[in-house]
């Protein structure tokens, strides 16, 4: 299994069960104002889709077409995206258990692989300040094997008393042939994840990440969308991403009425992402 997989399926668990924190409400008819954030009921808004025109080449998988279904709870149940590789569309699906909590989530690909896998499922245990990740590949048969080169694969989330992960322990990943370990750590700061610092076993720093926000709603908010905890934990939207010490990857928004964004431009390559919102009874919300 590849590290950025790993990264990307750890992410998301990041989105479906951290960042539960108060349950803010943000109101529709509100303008948006450059003094604060404007404010839309996170309850009553979710996104329909996600649009891209232009290279989205490489901006990863929050930066692609992607069209979302809810279940009767208005929990994210399938998010979709259509693809140009063998492997076809790409499929995301989320198990919840009685209590409403992420308990499987899946990864699929609409074509099996050389090994007839055709994707990846993982399955989440709680205790107290802690929830673990396990793997297994999902085969085209249904059979769920464990990890194709990582056995033993597994992560492990540290959450505070705000509800936020602040630490994600990756186990039995594999490097040069041999299994190690590794520490993906996050900083908050007015309830924006500032920074994120990957530490290896030997506990030295391999990269760090630090992020600038804009004043205004992000539509990800402690939502049980995907991947990145930038987008999910952080309550305003990400308009400078820097690795380590080079140059800032900048984004620009448009914003409707509501402060909410409507367009956001990858600066670098011009690429554009659309979002188009509804409410839980399935209007289109402009």
């Amino acid at each position: 299994m590849k590290f950025t997989y790993r990264l990307l399926s750890c992410l998301l668990l990041l989105t479906a069960l951290g960042c539960q924190t108060e349950n803010e409400t943000v109101v529709p008819d509100q303008q948006a104002s450059s003094s604060g954030t404007a404010r839309v009921s996170v309850t009553n808004l979710r996104l329909k889709q996600m649009l891209v025109s232009g290279n989205n080449g490489g901006l990863g998988p929050m930066f692609t077409t992607t069209y979302f279904k809810y279940n009767p709870n208005n929990q994210l149940e399938k998010a979709t995206a259509p693809t140009s590789t063998m492997a076809g569309k790409l499929t995301y699906e989320y198990i919840y258990d009685q209590q409403g909590r992420l308990s499987v989530y899946r990864v699929l690909n609409e074509n099996p692989n050389n090994e007839g896998s055709i994707g990846v499922q993982s399955t989440f245990t709680r205790s107290s300040g802690k929830i673990v990740q396990a793997y297994a590949r999902v085969q085209a048969s249904g059979q769920l094997l464990p990890p194709y080169l990582e056995p033993n694969l597994k992560t492990t989330y540290r959450i505070n008393g705000q509800g936020q992960i602040i630490e994600q322990i990756q186990e039995g990943i594999v490097r040069y042939g041999s299994e190690t370990s590794q520490r993906l750590v996050y900083t908050y700061e007015n309830g924006n994840v500032v920074k994120q610092k990957m530490v290896n076993a030997q506990s030295q720093t391999e990269f760090t990440i630090t992020y600038k926000y804009d004043n205004k709603v992000n539509p990800f908010y402690q939502k049980s969308y995907l991947f990145d905890p930038a987008l999910h934990c952080s309550r305003n939207n990400v308009v400078s991403a820097q690795f380590n010490s080079n140059p800032p990857q900048l984004r620009k928004y448009t914003y409707n009425a509501q402060g909410l964004p409507l367009t956001q431009t990858y600066v670098s390559t011009g690429a554009v992402l659309s979002y188009v919102y509804e409410i839980n009874e399935g209007s289109v919300v402009k």
